[in-house]
């Protein structure tokens, strides 16, 4: 998310605001955020604008806005400011006397989930380790394939984001795969049947994936910026065809592709171990989701949380709670299931079809059936009687 801040004076407040967030941008006039939103579209952003006048206001309108944009508007208490900048579409109008540090930041964090809502009923999940080996791919693979085996009529996609040579297409027996994900950015024209031809592939009725990297320099191709924007116009467009995305992106890295995945999410799955180093670095990770002001769609899963020598997940609460802004939960804890995921990893086979009973899997399935089965339907129930002022008077009419 990025914080931009349209104002002159008051730095203070953006000071304050540097503090709390990790891309906190400032600029002297509306003019100049203009030009720089124009480039960056991709990225949730949070427009804090002060103003002097009603002629301010009415640049806004000057701005071709995408739905991942929440607009706080700082101005005279006088209610013309507030009822112009209403018509223009403004969420929050401030005056002067009422706005300060604390207020803005409880509507910064309060933005990621109305953003949320503007983009629709879309279930994208990103799955990232804290390092490699924690089991990322493991979970995000066999989850894929158990959604789509067990709710046939939801159609599921698996994206392997990864930036290390890709290993799922060898357990989705496409050992040589002639296009990868690589391809989809080379893509000219985003329909089925072209991207059929660059990389989607069909496992069956309903469970779709695209092939990772398998070549260590293709990871220059993810690094382009123009690729990058092929990729999220990719997301963005494949959304609207399928019920669940889940991308693996493995082990976190600071790269902008990954950072710009995550941002378009609607969910964050943070994959890591209940043991002291993995809580150390899992720590650092959550500083950054917590500055990035993704806090509210981050889900911590602990794997293999009964290991021998784990802290417990108390502990690991209070390890994770300790100088951080917000109290991090563990939102799943899997068992250690060495045995059958072993054997699966050094076969090349998918935990859920040769051991569907397994302990790892009884576990896998009840989380999701929590995070994406039982969530997705609160979500449809709960905007299902949602219609505006204006629709109803039409009904009634």
């Amino acid at each position: 998310m990025i914080i931009a801040y349209v104002s002159k004076v008051d730095k203070e407040c953006y000071n304050d605001l540097k503090d709390e967030f990790t891309d906190v941008k400032n600029f002297n006039s509306i003019n100049d955020f203009i030009s720089f939103y124009a480039v960056s579209k991709n990225r949730d952003v949070v427009l804090l604008y002060r103003v002097e006048s009603l002629e301010d206001i009415e640049k806004i309108e000057e701005i071709h806005f995408n739905n991942n944009i929440y607009m706080i508007v700082i101005g005279k208490n006088d209610t013309k400011f507030s009822l112009l900048a209403g018509k223009i579409g403004v969420d929050v109008y401030l005056s002067e006397e009422e706005a300060n540090s604390g207020l803005i930041t409880n509507l910064i964090i309060k933005s990621q989930s109305i953003i949320k809502q503007r983009r629709g009923n879309s279930n994208i999940s990103v799955f990232t380790g804290i390092s490699g080996g924690v089991g990322t791919t493991t979970i995000s693979m066999n989850l894929a394939k158990t959604l789509a085996q067990d709710h046939p009529d939801k159609n599921v996609l698996y994206l392997d984001f990864a930036y290390t040579k890709a290993v799922s297409n060898l357990f989705f027996n496409y050992p040589q795969p002639k296009k990868t994900i690589v391809d989809i950015s080379s893509v000219q024209n985003l329909d089925m049947q072209e991207l059929f031809e660059n990389g989607l592939e069909k496992l069956n009725d309903n469970l779709y994936f695209v092939p990772g990297v398998q070549k260590h320099t293709d990871r220059e191709e993810l690094e382009k910026p123009e690729n990058i924007q092929m990729f999220l116009n990719f997301i963005m467009f494949i959304k609207e065809k399928f019920d669940f995305i889940i991308i693996d992106v493995g082990v976190f890295e600071d790269v902008d592709l990954e950072i710009d995945i995550q941002e378009i999410a609607d969910n964050i799955f943070v994959i890591t171990e209940f043991s002291i180093p993995s809580m150390s670095i899992l720590k650092t990770y959550i500083d950054i989701i917590d500055k990035s002001g993704w806090y509210s769609k981050t889900h911590i899963i602990a794997n293999r949380s009964d290991s021998f020598g784990s802290v417990t997940q108390e502990e690991a609460r209070k390890i994770l709670s300790k100088g951080l802004k917000h109290n991090f939960e563990i939102a799943f804890a899997l068992p250690n299931d060495a045995v059958h995921l072993r054997e699966c990893w050094n076969e090349a086979q998918l935990v859920c079809d040769e051991y569907p009973d397994s302990p790892f899997m009884l576990k896998l399935k009840e989380f999701g059936e929590n995070f994406f089965i039982h969530d997705a339907s609160l979500y449809e129930n709960a905007h299902k009687g949602e219609h505006s002022f204006w629709s109803k008077v039409k009904r009634w009419l």
